[in-house]
């Protein structure tokens, strides 16, 4: 089988054997450089060839220190390797809101298309859109969107209508002409211990946007990858409800064997790890264990489950290996 044929057949449950996985390297090429690359190349996995990965210049990460995204948010990093924040939301204002433009869907080129069609001789074909809840708060300031749902909760929802409306939708239907196997996809939900929002509000603003997605998603026929960091086991049911294929959640933080329970053959799990403390300060030996308890509380041996690596620049490589040795062998049983 091919490693596109294996993520397909572990997302609907019909795999055996290895779990397939993939790494998040991000700006640890810059600080790591060939010796992570060379480990990346050592432990192949299953959604891109880390052969091409080009190491990134540290001249070139300084470059997005400074600048306004397509969305009008002027952003500040002190730190390259850090996204950053923002300093100037264009929706401050409401009064704003009548001449705020929507940015331009970029459109699929033909190079785009033959690129992916290549792709999926060998890995699955992946497209992406932006995140919404995020962009929300970019463009409008946390703390005030936050206020907004009890306040204005009218102009929320013209957001959002025209968000999804004349951006979101019209940048997926773009993306599918990719004929993607999988469109990611995400909003980070939680904090350490619950839900941002009160449930009650998430369904009735979030949950109609996401069912909406998915639904276009699926009539493209490609699967909905959904990531969402923190605590978010209140809206676990209602994320396989909108019919998310693939959910990558910071899992480490929460009941694994509950998550596990409700996730079972009904969506597949893409687990974070302990970024926070244990890929950081552990030994090798306490991150191959931590994987393997996580593991065996998620999926089926049909499948279910995918692995998942990601690479802060502060991680040291001896962790780094041990996380890909554990999951590139790693078998549900």
């Amino acid at each position: 089988m091919t490693s596109r044929e294996k993520v397909l057949a572990a997302i609907e449950h019909r795999n055996s054997g290895r779990v397939p996985f993939t790494v998040a390297p991000c700006a640890s090429l810059a600080v790591h450089g060939q010796k992570l690359l060379d480990l990346l190349c050592r432990y192949p996995n299953d959604f891109f060839d880390a052969r091409e990965l080009k190491i990134p210049k540290m001249e070139d990460l300084r470059k997005r220190q400074d600048f306004t995204d397509k969305w009008g948010c002027i952003w500040h990093a002190e730190n390259v390797l850090f996204a950053g924040v923002i300093s100037e939301h264009p929706l401050a204002d409401w009064n704003s809101f009548a001449s705020y433009k929507i940015p331009e869907v970029p459109k699929v080129t033909p190079e785009q298309i033959e690129t992916a069609k290549k792709t999926g001789e060998q890995y699955p074909i992946w497209a992406g859109i932006e995140q919404f809840f995020q962009v929300m708060q970019n463009v409008r300031g946390t703390e005030d969107l936050f206020m907004d749902f009890y306040i204005q909760p009218e102009e929320i929802q013209k957001l959002i209508d025209r968000m999804l409306n004349e951006y979101h939708l019209p940048a997926l239907e773009e993306q599918l002409k990719l004929k993607p196997d999988i469109v990611g996809f995400g909003d980070d939900w939680g904090t350490q211990t619950q839900l941002l929002i009160n449930p009650i509000l998430w369904r009735q603003f979030f949950k109609p946007v996401y069912k909406k997605l998915v639904d276009v998603c699926h009539q493209g026929g490609a699967k909905m990858f959904f990531h969402t960091c923190g605590y978010t086991m209140e809206i676990e049911e209602e994320l396989i409800s909108v019919g998310m294929d693939i959910v990558n959640p910071q899992t480490a933080i929460m009941d694994v064997s509950k998550y596990g329970d409700i996730a079972r053959n009904r969506i597949t799990v893409m687990p974070d790890l302990n970024r926070q403390g244990l890929l950081l300060n552990g030994t090798p030996a306490e991150v191959e264990k931590h994987i393997i308890e996580m593991y065996d509380k998620l999926g089926t041996p049909s499948g279910g489950l995918l692995g998942y690596c990601p690479i802060e620049p502060q991680y040291p490589l001896e962790n780094v290996e041990s996380i890909l040795k554990t999951i590139s062998s790693y078998e549900k049983r």
